[in-house]
């Protein structure tokens, strides 16, 4: 019997760590390089990133996709570690572009593997970080955002990754990458908290103020669903995995006391 234990053991301590390692999910993340017409995209994080695109802020508000090269093709999957490239069409020094636009503002859009869409903004010209800020946030799944009660604050452009969660996964995924464009909101005397949907995935946005010295940016975090939502289903079972895992620990720690205790007796005999 302690023959076998010797060997049951390792096994349990095997399945352990098996389990422990099957609760992670993989990340995706993108860093951007532009050299003169060329925009590099490359994937950052641990997992594939499936039907990649490119889009820049045009100073209407406009998400304009960048073209692929001549002769490339979409590509269907980006693997962690990959590269592509895109074509960028504006060569205007920064000093001639409207205010808007020389941000030079880039949100990548994707699929995970199990379909779900995301984006992710970034600056090549990150404006300044706002010292007059609004009151923002979700609130019942619905962006709210209260008008300034001053007016150095005179507009704000409002800015997003539209991400839906899970719910188009119930039905058949299109890879069809769906942004709205981004909304200028001009502020009023007298008005009422704005409320809107950025998408069930209640993605993180940035408020752009226009103000008197220019633009500033103002983060909103997400509204914290997409770290549990928007995980495919064996991993939303994390916590039966963790449960298994301490499981088969205390198993494995009684079952090596029993062993021992064991072989003292068997030695005392």
């Amino acid at each position: 019997m302690i023959r076998l234990h010797r060997y049951c053991l390792p096994l349990l301590f095997a399945l352990l760590a098996l389990l422990a390692q099957s609760a992670h999910a993989g990340n995706i993340a993108f860093g951007l390089s532009l050299t003169g017409t060329k925009l590099t995209l490359i994937n950052q994080g641990n997992a594939s990133a499936f039907y990649p695109a490119v889009f820049r802020l045009l100073e209407n508000g406009q998400w304009q996709r960048l073209p692929l090269p001549p002769g490339a093709n979409q590509p269907a999957e980006l693997a962690a570690g990959a590269t592509f490239e895109f074509v960028w069409p504006d060569q205007r020094p920064r000093e001639q572009l409207p205010p808007l636009e020389s941000l030079r503002t880039i949100m990548v859009r994707f699929f995970d593997q199990a379909g779900a869409g995301f984006g992710q903004i970034s600056f090549f010209n990150q404006p300044m970080p706002a010292t007059d800020t609004l009151q923002a946030g979700y609130e019942h799944g619905l962006m709210t955002i209260t008008p300034p009660t001053g007016n150095s604050i005179r507009a704000s452009w409002l800015l997003w990754p539209q991400e839906e969660g899970i719910g188009p996964l119930t039905g058949a995924v299109s890879f069809e990458h769906q942004q709205p464009n981004a909304r200028r909101i001009e502020w009023r005397p007298g008005m009422e908290k704005l409320r809107m949907s950025l998408g069930g995935g209640q993605p993180t946005a940035f408020l752009m103020h226009e103000t008197a010295q220019g633009l500033t940016f103002q983060t909103i975090y997400d509204g914290g669903v997409q770290g549990r939502q928007q995980r495919t289903a064996w991993l939303n079972a994390s916590r039966w995995f963790f449960g298994v895992t301490y499981g088969l620990l205390a198993a494995a720690i009684l079952l090596l006391g029993w062993s021992l205790n064991n072989k003292r007796r068997g030695g005392a005999a």
